[in-house]
């Protein structure tokens, strides 16, 4: 290559660059400075941002237990009528930041970022149940009536027509109850391991004799019953599907 070429190629490279740098200067989104209009990366759409993408959540709400104290006399648990209802089934829940933020410069002590709605609805039957548990009135304990739900899918019961239409005692011979209490694991204080210091109260704070003893607590694992009942509803008599395809039979 002869000196007269090597010149050419020089000044067309000087001329190549100097266009690169004038355009880097006209268009300062390719900054590196800002990497927001690098080579590949999307254009920031408005709003889209400040929106987390959505939850879904698939839900159970069929449910043939609940939970009730386990002081209350399972004797005095008893059923009071059937409704259809409509039960969510599924949710999605959404958080926008921007309106959090919002939300949040107006009220500073609650607000919620998360917005939950409901796009999916099973429908159920609603068996309602009450007994008799403890209510704290005016300082002293009396019987209360205190209710409960459970939910069957329609399909579950052998009833022709709305439920809504049975007698009490009719809707009541649906179901069977069963109530267990099972037993839970609790951490409790080791008296034999711990070490307490000695004190006394004082203006109604507990203070050590000696200001240089510190408690010494040690936890174990212990067995102990629930502090609540399970109760099951089982359905007495299933429909099964030869009762669904030939009601009359």
């Amino acid at each position: 290559m002869n000196t007269t070429k090597i010149a050419l190629f020089a000044g067309a490279a000087v001329v190549v660059a100097g266009g690169l740098v004038l355009a880097i200067k006209m268009n300062p989104t390719t900054s590196t400075k800002d990497g927001k209009g690098a080579i590949g990366a999307p254009a920031p759409v408005e709003g889209v941002a400040n929106r987390v993408n959505p939850q879904i959540d698939d839900l159970s709400p069929i449910t043939h237990v609940a939970m009730i104290p386990a002081s209350v006399d399972p004797s005095t648990i008893h059923f009071d009528r059937l409704k259809t209802v409509e039960l969510a089934s599924k949710t999605k829940t959404t958080t926008d930041i921007q309106n959090c933020k919002e939300r949040q410069a107006r009220e500073p002590d609650g607000s919620n970022c998360e917005a939950t709605a409901v796009v999916a609805r099973v429908k159920a039957i609603e068996a309602l149940y009450s007994y008799n548990g403890p209510e704290v009135s005016s300082g002293e304990s009396s019987p209360g009536h205190v209710e409960f739900v459970v939910y069957f899918r329609p399909e579950e019961l052998a009833i022709d027509g709305p439920v809504e239409k049975l007698k009490h005692d009719q809707a009541a011979a649906l179901f069977q109850v069963h109530t267990t209490r099972s037993t839970v694991q609790q951490q409790v204080i080791d008296k034999q391991n711990s070490k307490f210091c000695a004190g006394s109260y004082i203006d109604g704070n507990w203070t050590p004799k000696d200001p240089q003893c510190h408690d010494q607590v040690q936890y174990t694992t212990q067995t102990v019953l629930s502090p609540y009942l399970t109760v099951q509803v089982d359905v007495l008599h299933p429909a099964t599907m030869a009762s669904r395809l030939h009601p009359d039979r």
